[in-house]
């Protein structure tokens, strides 16, 4: 979509999409103090000083940090008071991802268990896209970029929340079972995508235009060969974390899986295409599943959705 496109005017015979364009204008921006830990590097040396001294200038985020530091995941033998050692004891990368899921919590404070399902489930696509970057490096994505894209990759429908609850619940209750059929939903309900209102917001907010990009195509079919550093990649990593979720998370069976039934699991519902298969090892990412899972609820938990 262009960059005229969404400076549009509101006329008379606006779509259902530039009526909703309005609304997304409309969120508040990031807040400045999250945008600048978002911009750090973990790597650096001095990535904790930072971290304590923009946390000094966020009241929340430091409460969050505590919070989950003194958390039963975390089970420290006694109190931890200050902000140095909660980040020594929660460590850089679950930060990373606390800071990332912070920022948009800001602007969609979850209202309703559905909200908070959505939560839950973005939160389990982030770090499973996460891991899943790490696990093919030779996609050359950064587990940071794939964290942020699997976080957002369904912000539209937090948009929707905000502004036609009532409508995205009829979504949800048209029983679809594949990323074609909720698309169609989509428009039959709204008259756009989920994906197209979430690649709007990005661009509301500034993010780069890969996390955009990604976010905007996240349901693409895929097939063929996938380029490193593409979004394709991205998108390929995005995928198979929202069904790895969508499909075994939420199932009721998961706990009592074998591992060579979970394997079979993620094999028919994850990796639906040979490309996919090709270049994700499926007992690898069963091995890795239980982490995936363990990891989104101790966020959750860290940002008071539990």
């Amino acid at each position: 979509m262009s960059a005229t496109s969404l400076n549009r005017k509101p006329t008379g015979d606006e779509s259902p999409l530039d009526k909703m364009r309005r609304k997304v204008d409309q969120l508040p921006l990031l807040p400045q103090v999250l945008v600048r830990i978002l911009q750090l590097d973990p790597s650096q040396m001095d990535y904790f000083e930072e971290i304590d001294r923009l946390a000094r200038e966020d009241p929340p985020f430091a409460v969050r940090l505590l919070a989950m530091a003194n958390s039963a995941s975390s089970s420290p033998a006694e109190p931890i008071t200050s902000i140095k050692e909660s980040l020594t004891r929660i460590g850089a990368v679950t930060i990373g991802n606390m800071v990332a899921s912070m920022a948009v919590q800001r602007v969609f404070m979850p209202k309703s268990p559905s909200q908070v399902g959505l939560w839950t489930h973005s939160l389990r696509v982030a770090v499973g896209a996460e891991t899943l970057a790490r696990m093919l490096p030779e996609l050359k994505i950064l587990p940071g970029t794939a964290y942020l894209s699997g976080l957002l990759h369904d912000i539209g429908r937090f948009v929707m929340f905000e502004h036609a609850p009532e409508e995205l619940l009829a979504v949800d209750e048209s029983k679809w079972h594949s990323p074609a059929e909720l698309l169609d939903a989509d428009v039959e309900v709204f008259k756009y995508t989920h994906s197209e209102l979430g690649y709007l917001a990005c661009r509301h907010w500034g993010l780069p235009d890969a996390t955009a990009d990604a976010v905007r195509r996240h349901h693409d079919k895929l097939d063929g060969k996938i380029a490193p550093a593409s979004i394709e990649a991205t998108v390929l990593l995005i995928e198979v974390a929202d069904w790895l979720d969508v499909t075994i998370f939420n199932s009721e069976g998961f706990a009592g899986l074998s591992d060579d039934e979970l394997i079979d699991e993620i094999n028919e519902h994850c990796l639906p295409t040979e490309s996919f298969r090709q270049l994700v090892d499926a007992a690898d990412l069963a091995r890795r599943a239980p982490h995936i899972k363990d990891q989104a609820d101790l966020l959750v938990q860290g940002l008071g959705l539990a």
